[in-house]
């Protein structure tokens, strides 16, 4: 299967790729630069571009099977204003310019990043994917950033939502930011520990979408799966 994918060079992305790759599929990952990329592994292309602006990159798309869009700028940052606007940009031109891509017709399924914080804060109960958003700044951007991915629908591509959790792996993401302090005599207790952490662990992530190119391969998809 062919997939392209945003945001393969991340945290995330670095892994899902690796994993990708070693089950057979031929992935291509858009960078800003090129510069030090592998450039010899089988089945593992870069393709220089900018993803938040339009551009001959987008051509690529057309020839894919799946797309998974992972961009989008850290939230691992002092939120300042202009920051919080980066965000938003980020993630919701970027799908915007992925979609635009999308051959109309065309047999493909997009994968877009959404978070649990679409859901805004709750305390002790059970959410589904029923359950209605919140409307705190992560709530909001999650709902507009599903608008701009679900207008694939409009071209007959099938779209799917991810609403990841926190990913926690030992190369970077939440446990990057904050083992460090806690090395430094710096970490302590959370809160009043009754908050809930919605997370789940790189490699389970990874397999999950393994799990869904070998259905989306077999062409035996079933609804829930994902």
């Amino acid at each position: 299967m062919k997939i392209f994918v945003t945001g393969g060079t991340g945290f995330v992305g670095a892994y899902l790729t690796a994993r990708l790759v070693e089950e057979g599929h031929e992935v291509t990952v858009l960078t800003r630069s090129l510069a030090g990329r592998e450039k010899n592994v089988s089945g593992l292309s870069y393709l220089q571009g900018e993803p938040t602006k339009k551009g001959g990159w987008q051509e690529a798309i057309g020839q894919q099977d799946a797309i998974i869009n992972l961009a989008g700028a850290s939230i691992f940052h002092r939120w300042s204003e202009e920051y919080k606007k980066a965000i938003r940009d980020s993630r919701l031109q970027t799908t915007r310019n992925l979609v635009e891509g999308i051959n109309a017709g065309r047999k493909v399924t997009l994968f877009s990043t959404s978070a649990v914080g679409y859901y805004g804060f709750h305390g002790d109960e059970r959410l589904t994917e029923e359950s209605p958003p919140g409307d705190d700044f992560l709530a909001c951007l999650s709902v507009d950033w599903e608008q701009e991915a679900s207008r694939a629908a409009d071209k007959g591509a099938r779209v799917v939502m991810t609403r990841f959790g926190i990913v926690l792996g030992d190369k970077g993401g939440a446990l990057g930011q904050m083992i460090p302090l806690f090395k430094g005599f710096l970490g302590g207790p959370i809160g009043d520990g009754k908050q809930w952490f919605s997370w789940i662990h790189m490699h389970d992530l990874g397999e999950a979408f393994v799990f869904s190119f070998i259905r989306l391969w077999c062409g035996s998809w079933q609804p829930g799966w994902v």
